[in-house]
């Protein structure tokens, strides 16, 4: 707390984290881990590959605090660029990983069952249909749904944090929310439930 009771903004936390203040550093993790893993579940397959992207991008946050930017007095944008990447780089491995699996010989196929367990844990907190299609979109896509219509940031901001031009951020918007559309229309109320 600040003098007078107030909550410290980021800038405030990141000064005391460039000294070496683990309280301060804690505190950002508190107020930022959950967007941050709402942004890397939307990129990569599984709740606890999120997991792992969000606590590389906190690492980061930690190794680079004499270097991390705020923005409109807030080091999300920083941490979502990190965790983009993050993500990005953990899906290669990933891709990596699975061509040297696919090179060696095996009986026949053995099924995962982490696999099912994660996509039951996903489906608790949105809906099976939504989230296919957010599969479907790829990376990319799926990020700036996440960051434009369930984290809210303009497109400009969700742009700076993806590394990606205004124009190409507001064309992707655009494509995903009419796949969005088509996707669920049989979910859309009927004109009688709407005059209701």
């Amino acid at each position: 707390m600040t003098s007078g009771g107030m909550e410290p903004s980021d800038s405030d936390l990141l000064f005391r984290l460039t000294r070496g203040d683990e309280q301060a550093y804690r505190l950002l993790f508190r107020r930022h881990e959950r967007v941050c893993y709402r942004v890397a579940l939307a990129m990569v397959e599984s709740p606890w590959d999120a997991e792992e992207v969000v606590g590389a991008a906190f690492a980061e946050l930690w190794k680079k605090r004499e270097s991390v930017r705020i923005v409109d007095e807030s080091v999300v944008p920083w941490l979502l660029t990190v965790v983009s990447y993050a993500a990005k780089n953990q899906l290669r491995g990933l891709r990596r990983y699975r061509r040297l699996l696919a090179k060696v010989p095996h009986d026949g196929p053995e099924p995962d069952h982490a696999e099912e367990v994660a996509r039951v844990v996903d489906a608790a907190s949105v809906s099976a249909e939504v989230q296919a299609v957010l599969a479907d979109l790829g990376a990319r896509d799926s990020a700036v749904v996440v960051l434009c219509m369930v984290e809210g940031l303009t497109t400009r901001d969700a742009a700076r944090t993806l590394g990606l031009p205004e124009g190409t951020v507001k064309s992707r918007l655009s494509r995903a929310k009419a796949r969005l559309r088509r996707s669920l229309s049989r979910y859309a109320p009927t004109t009688e439930e709407v005059a209701e």
